[in-house]
């Protein structure tokens, strides 16, 4: 035995009957220049009664795992009542290295006695020498084996087959953190530089690591959200999170009560990411393969060859006729990816061609069936030059007399009367036929929005550019007044040229900053499709405070 933690009381006669049984029963055959080491962790944190126990316990284990024995607090006078000079054993007055032994691993007792009657004694024994218990590469502790991450797709696409087969492993992940003060995030994210530098961490525990700390964690006002590829970009980001602020206090989160996704008419310049986000998320090749499909059986050509800009493709973004199927079908899939994290709109707004998008994704119409319409839109529209105008608008309209259409789902605002769409409204084919000729302007649009509540924005697309534009004329139309402008999410960026074709971080990037923003997040939807374990990460920083009487 190398040590004991003793219950301890403080009562003269109780603590010296306890030590005195100790010497009994663990002084038979020991040398007086190797007493047994006794401590209490009453000395740290007082007697907590039905736990004085298993706190004794705990503090044991934690002190044979790093090869030390604590220095027993407060201890100058020894009892008198106990027979010090001929008892092999004396109390931790100063931290010292636990002993070890080339024949058998480090062994402790731990005793809790209760005024009850009920005594215990532990024995405690390592699995390993003290010395391998104290070395600064710690494993990282799993619970049970890796387990599947179920892939969610929203009601209005839900019957579409998913095809996990063939996708890219994602690269590019975020660790979540927040805390009840900046003081508090800005120490959680020192614990995860210790952390990492206790350890040595591979790709698949980084992604563990993340949905643990995503999924595993409460979500508090004080948020920070740490893009990274590897170990080393994450040490970067963490240690800008550390550093951040100077010391002072940063404004909290406030909760998000609408959201409202925007969807713009540009996006010849998505190609780059609608593969890279097929190539990773099973959520967005569902969306997308079902849309090819849809473009085959009436086009006879591949929409993702086009999309892509594969070789065999038999048409280019740059022309309108594929340009607007592209669109369409990227914004659906992409609101179907941020349905799959959490991230719901309680508004949708679209300009020029996405508003197709935004009605689909109201429940207006069908993936399909909005598609179908495009495809026609787009066709008509781009041999406006060559026909007549009155002859193709008079087509587009009976394109759509023959599609099953349904009252908004959620709150849509017209892009072209800038007003909320009643659930009677009649979004039939003059509506589309007068939408290819009007469009409202961006403040009324701003107004809309603002008088609806709307305190965030996603924009669902390339970049930020329509977005940004209605949050300028929001603030125009609040006479500059402070805390009336939303918060913004941009869309997806376009990949580098030094970034691989096969990632690309521009989602990821938007969901983070969404939880700064403080947007309650499903963080299974970035995994999903994927097998996760869960693991032990470093717990709470509490900001503990003195208060005396």
């Amino acid at each position: 035995m190398d040590y004991l933690e003793a219950h301890a009381v403080g009562s003269q006669l109780a603590d010296a009957i306890e030590v005195h049984a100790v010497g009994t029963v663990y002084g038979k055959g020991r040398e007086a220049d190797n007493p047994l080491l006794m401590g209490t962790v009453k000395s740290n944190i007082g007697h907590l009664e039905a736990a004085a126990g298993v706190a004794g316990l705990i503090k044991t284990v934690l002190a044979m795992k790093h090869g030390v024995i604590p220095q027993n607090l407060y201890f100058k006078n020894p009892s008198p009542q106990i027979e010090w000079d001929r008892m092999p054993a004396r109390v931790a007055s100063e931290k010292s290295d636990w002993p070890t032994h080339p024949d058998r691993p480090p062994r402790a007792g731990v005793s809790a006695f209760g005024m009850s009657g009920t005594n215990a004694h532990v024995i405690v024994e390592g699995y390993g020498s003290a010395a391998e218990g104290s070395a600064a590469d710690v494993q990282v502790q799993s619970f049970g084996s890796a387990q599947p991450v179920p892939v969610s797709l929203p009601d209005s696409v839900a019957n579409l087959p998913i095809a996990a087969d063939g996708l890219i492993e994602r690269k590019t992940r975020f660790l979540p953190m927040s805390g009840k003060s900046d003081g508090a995030l800005r120490d959680l994210a020192g614990q995860y530089l210790s952390w990492l530098d206790e350890r040595d961490i591979d790709a698949p525990t980084l992604a563990d690591m993340a949905r643990m700390a995503g999924g595993g964690r409460s979500h508090f006002e004080h948020r920070a959200g740490v893009v990274f590829d590897d170990a080393e970009s994450l040490r970067d980001g963490l240690a800008k999170v550390v550093k951040a602020n100077g010391g002072s206090d940063s404004p909290e989160t406030q909760p998000v009560t609408k959201i409202a996704f925007l969807y713009a008419s540009e996006g010849g310049q998505l190609g780059g990411m609608s593969e890279a986000l097929y190539n990773t998320e099973p959520v967005v090749r569902a969306v997308l393969d079902r849309c090819d499909a849809v473009v085959y059986a009436e086009r006879g050509a591949s929409l993702l060859d086009v999309m892509f800009g594969r070789a065999e493709a038999t048409g280019e973004l740059n022309d309108a006729s594929w340009a607007q199927p592209a669109l369409y079908s990227l914004q659906c899939a992409l609101t179907a990816l941020w349905s799959s994290v959490g991230v719901r709109p309680n508004v949708v707004l679209g300009v020029s061609t996405g508003e197709l998008a935004a009605a689909q994704a109201a429940g207006v119409f069908s993936l399909e069936d909005g598609l179908r319409f495009i495809l026609t839109h787009g066709t008509l529209m781009a041999a406006l030059p060559g026909v007549d105008p009155n002859q193709a608008l008079g087509g587009l309209e009976a394109a759509f007399a023959g599609i099953a259409t349904a009252p908004p789902s959620m709150t849509l605002v017209s892009g072209v009367t800038a007003q909320v769409v009643d659930s009677d409204g009649a979004l039939d084919g003059a509506y589309w036929r007068r939408q290819t000729r009007e469009t409202a302007p961006l403040d009324a649009c701003a107004a809309t929005l603002a008088e609806l509540g709307v305190d965030a924005i996603i924009e669902i697309g390339a970049g930020a550019a329509l977005g940004a534009s209605i949050c300028q004329k929001w603030q125009a139309s609040q006479h500059g007044a402070e805390g009336a402008q939303p918060f913004l999410v941009g869309g997806m960026t376009h990949p580098s040229d030094d970034e691989s074709a096969e990632q690309s971080a521009g989602f990821v990037e938007a969901v983070a900053r969404a939880y700064e923003a403080g947007l309650a997040v499903d963080f299974d939807g970035l995994f999903a499709g994927e097998s996760r374990r869960s693991i032990s990460l470093p717990t709470y920083p509490f900001q503990r405070r003195r208060h005396w009487v």
